[in-house]
């Protein structure tokens, strides 16, 4: 790998590192600032992969965009924030799930996928529905469904493409936002960042390593 390709991981662990310690300090403008560098270092890892070319890519690097801006969106301790958040990672969720389809996908694969997201989903709905404000839950529902279609798909298309990292991307980037449920809706607490960063961030910093190929 050359040194140009490990400027953008450099770049997102470092992100990462002072967004945890600018949390526990409560120190907002340094977290959000921080957050920002992390996505521009997964950013930087995708362009190094060549995403922004022909076909999938273009999608791709959408999403990995708009992700971004999601990121800075969340950072914003509000119901604004989080609303804003929650509508950026919902477009990036279809865009990615786009790009995945435009790869390819495996029709058997992505019928199984389907079937076993959608009861991930029935069961954690039932599980979090009654910690949720009431004027939350079309809003939350809407985003699951979004986000269970992306995670089918990239399960799909990995097994198409023979691509497990960006598979093992997808899950963490969908698994990262247990972290993000329970701190708005349950308990809240630097082990929800602690968790939820690092793995948010290496999802993206997978997909994005991923993005090689027509």
């Amino acid at each position: 790998m050359s040194v140009a390709a490990l400027v953008g991981p450099a770049l997102t662990a470092l992100g990462v590192a002072g967004a945890l310690v600018a949390f526990r300090q409560e120190r907002p403008w340094a977290y959000g600032a921080a957050k920002g560098v992390a996505s521009v270092g997964f950013l930087a890892t995708a362009l190094a992969s060549g995403a922004g070319g022909e076909g999938w890519t273009r999608w791709a690097l959408a999403a990995l965009v708009l992700s971004a801006a999601g990121d800075v969106a969340l950072a914003v301790r509000s119901r604004r924030g989080f609303l804003g958040g929650l509508a950026l990672f919902l477009v990036a969720h279809a865009t990615f799930a786009v790009a995945f389809a435009v790869r390819g996908v495996a029709t058997l694969p992505l019928v199984a996928a389907g079937v076993g997201v959608s009861l991930a989903l029935a069961l954690g709905w039932r599980a979090w529905r009654a910690r949720l404000p009431e004027a939350m839950r079309a809003p939350v529902a809407a985003y699951a469904v979004v986000l269970g279609t992306m995670v089918a798909l990239a399960l799909a298309t990995g097994a198409a493409q023979r691509a497990p990292v960006l598979v093992l991307g997808a899950l963490l980037v969908a698994g990262s936002d247990l972290a993000v449920a329970r701190e708005r809706f349950a308990t809240k607490g630097f082990v929800n960042k602690v968790v939820g960063l690092p793995t948010y961030y290496l999802g993206q910093t997978l997909v994005a390593l991923a993005l090689v190929g027509p």
